[in-house]
């Protein structure tokens, strides 16, 4: 039968949160821990680290992630806080505000993942409207394959090697 203590160190307690943002209740994990829906509850009343493991919401996290995402497409400020010393030795803390641009690559996945008709790579469904070569192809008589650049990287390859 397992012990407190054996739940009790970093791996184990990461663990314990990782099944509960998976959204498993906590007589799932406890079935997964080996020891009963009630041992559970006992352990959470005796151990700080095991009953804030069990407090992941799940949901929580996933808007905490979103509006990480969104934070980074977007740009934003950020304020940082230094303590500067004299040459008398006098302490003076200052704050400079930076600005964060935003990310070409939070932009491209929030783009893909929420507007996919229009932004994605037309792997998971239709040519999305405004992809180049779905453009040309739709225009008919345009070789893309005479320009490297727009051969997929498959293609690309097997030309360089038959140019060899």
């Amino acid at each position: 039968m397992p012990k407190i203590k054996d739940w009790l160190t970093e791996a184990r307690l990461t663990k314990l949160a990782g099944w509960r943002r998976e959204g498993r209740s906590e007589e799932e994990i406890a079935e997964k821990m080996g020891i009963s829906a009630q041992t559970l509850a006992r352990w959470k009343k005796r151990s700080e680290d095991v009953r804030r493991a069990l407090e992941v919401d799940p949901e929580a996290v996933d808007f905490q992630v979103e509006n990480a995402l969104l934070r980074k497409a977007l740009g934003y400020e950020s304020v940082e806080k230094r303590v500067e010393v004299s040459a008398k030795g006098e302490r003076k803390e200052v704050e400079t505000t930076k600005q964060v641009g935003p990310d070409m690559s939070a932009i491209s996945l929030w783009l893909k993942k929420r507007k996919g008709d229009k932004w994605g790579d037309g792997t998971a469904g239709p040519k999305p409207e405004n992809n180049l070569l779905h453009l040309l192809d739709e225009e008919g008589g345009f070789d893309t394959d005479a320009i490297p650049e727009l051969q997929s990287p498959a293609t690309a390859g097997a030309d360089l090697v038959a140019a060899e």
